[in-house]
């Protein structure tokens, strides 16, 4: 029973830190890792395998969108500002066209978007966050 405050002490620490500590850093970090992700999925043949990387992609995104609200009110709250109508519009086309024709099986269509539209987007989110 000892070690239960310890956890929840580490635990409590651990997530005041990350919260308070959300920078451009973090944001490119979790917009690497959905990238990552979804180039996996696209690259995937096993069709039982999608889930698992759209989860991936999912849990990279809630936590881009908890680094931007953490830095809406600290200094770089320009940097969250000029990101986020970009970030929304990519996830928007990522969810709502991109990961439906991969499950469509309409990889090229999905392709197509990525190296496109969704392309130029990325490269102004790395931009604008100074991601490398």
């Amino acid at each position: 029973m000892k070690h239960i405050p310890t956890l929840a002490a580490a635990a409590a620490l651990l997530s005041a830190g990350i919260a308070g500590a959300a920078g451009p850093a973090d944001v490119c970090t979790n917009l690497g890792e959905a990238r990552t992700q979804l180039v996996a999925l696209l690259g995937e043949a096993d069709a039982t395998k999608f889930d698992g990387y759209k989860a991936k992609i999912q849990a990279a995104s809630k936590a881009v969108d908890a680094e931007l609200a953490a830095m809406a009110s600290g200094p770089d709250a320009a940097k969250a500002n000029a990101f986020k109508p970009v970030w929304d519009a990519f996830k928007a086309t990522r969810e709502n066209e991109i990961v439906p024709a991969i499950y469509a099986g309409d990889k090229e269509k999905a392709k197509g978007l990525a190296t496109g539209v969704q392309a130029g987007r990325m490269k102004e989110m790395k931009a604008t966050m100074g991601c490398p």
